[in-house]
C-alpha cells in the first residue's frame, strides 16, 4: 500500500483519520468562502465600474458631482378675494339662538344677492351653537348664562374693486364680524412654473460658481427633483363690526402674492 503497513492504516481510520478528514473539510470551506469573496468584489466592481476600451475589463470609477439647491420668487397680482362673514346670537336656549341666528344670516345673505352674488360665491364654512358659561364664585360652581349660535359664511369675489362695497353691506345687513380680505390666485400654475425656472437658474448658477472655485468644469445634468412650491393667501387684515348705520365701503388695495419655488439639483463635474 504505496510503503503504508496495515497498522498505519488502521491508526488512520481512528484518531488520527478525523484530524485529516478535519483538515480536509477546514480547507475545502476557506475554498468556498474565497469562492464568495471573489464573486461579491466581482459584483460590487461590475455597479461601479465602467468597461474598458480593450478585452471588456471592468474598471471602477467614481462619479465626481455637486448637489446644489436653489430658489425662486415670482409676484404675482390676484383674481379673487375671500370675505369671511359671521353672524352671532344670544339667547336663554340653544333653541332660540339658531333661530334667531338663522333669521340674522339670512337677512345678510339676501342683501348680499342683492348686490349681484349668486349662491356660488356664498360658501358656508361653520355652523355652531354653543353654551356661554360663567364661574360662579358662591357655588364655585360652572353656570350657563345663555346660549350663543354662530354661522360664518366665506364670500368669493372675483371682481376686486368689489370688496369694499360687499364689506360695507354685510356690515349692515346685521353680520357681527366681517373679517379679510384673502387675496388668492384660481390659477396659480403659471406663476408655478416661472418660479420653478427661476429656482434652476438659480440652483445651476450657485452650482457653476462651486465648479470655477474647484477647478473643474459643469456636466450633465443627473438628477432635478423639487422641493416645494408655495402660493399662500395674504390676508388684508381688515375687520368691521355690525353698525346700525349706513357705513363707508373701506378702502382696498390688493395685494402681490409672492410664489415660491425651489429646487434640488444634482450635477456631474467634469475634470
Amino acid at each position: 500500500m504505496n510503503g503504508i503497513t496495515r497498522a498505519e492504516v488502521r491508526d488512520a481510520r481512528g484518531v488520527g483519520g478525523f484530524i485529516f478528514r478535519r483538515k480536509a473539510a477546514l480547507s475545502a470551506a476557506i475554498v468556498a468562502v474565497a469562492l464568495v469573496a471573489v464573486t461579491i468584489s466581482a459584483g460590487c466592481t461590475a455597479q461601479q465600474g465602467t468597461s474598458g476600451a480593450t478585452g471588456g475589463d471592468t474598471v471602477t470609477q467614481a462619479i465626481d458631482s455637486i448637489t446644489v439647491s436653489g430658489q425662486g420668487t415670482i409676484k404675482a397680482g390676484p383674481d379673487e378675494a375671500v370675505l369671511t362673514v359671521t353672524v352671532e346670537t344670544d339667547a336663554p336656549d340653544p333653541q332660540q339662538a339658531l333661530d334667531a341666528n338663522s333669521k340674522g344670516m339670512q337677512s345678510v345673505l339676501d342683501r348680499l344677492k342683492a348686490e349681484g352674488l349668486d349662491d356660488k360665491s356664498l360658501q358656508t364654512s361653520n355652523v355652531a351653537v354653543f353654551p356661554n358659561r360663567r364661574w360662579d364664585e358662591t357655588t364655585n360652581k360652572e353656570v350657563t348664562e345663555s346660549y350663543r349660535a354662530q354661522n360664518s359664511i366665506r364670500v368669493i369675489l372675483t371682481d376686486l374693486a368689489r370688496v369694499g362695497p360687499v364689506f360695507a353691506a354685510a356690515t349692515e345687513a346685521g353680520a357681527g364680524t366681517v373679517s379679510g380680505p384673502e387675496w388668492r390666485l384660481s390659477d396659480d400654475g403659471v406663476a408655478v412654473s416661472q418660479a420653478l425656472e427661476k429656482a434652476y437658474a438659480a440652483a445651476r448658477a450657485k452650482a457653476e460658481t462651486l465648479a470655477t472655485a474647484a477647478g473643474v468644469k459643469l456636466g450633465e445634468v443627473l438628477s432635478v427633483q423639487e422641493s416645494g412650491v408655495t402660493a399662500p393667501p395674504v390676508f388684508y387684515g381688515e375687520r368691521m363690526a355690525a353698525a346700525d348705520t349706513a357705513v363707508q365701503a373701506p378702502p382696498v388695495n390688493p395685494m402681490d402674492l409672492d410664489v415660491i419655488g425651489s429646487v434640488t439639483v444634482t450635477f456631474r463635474l467634469d475634470r
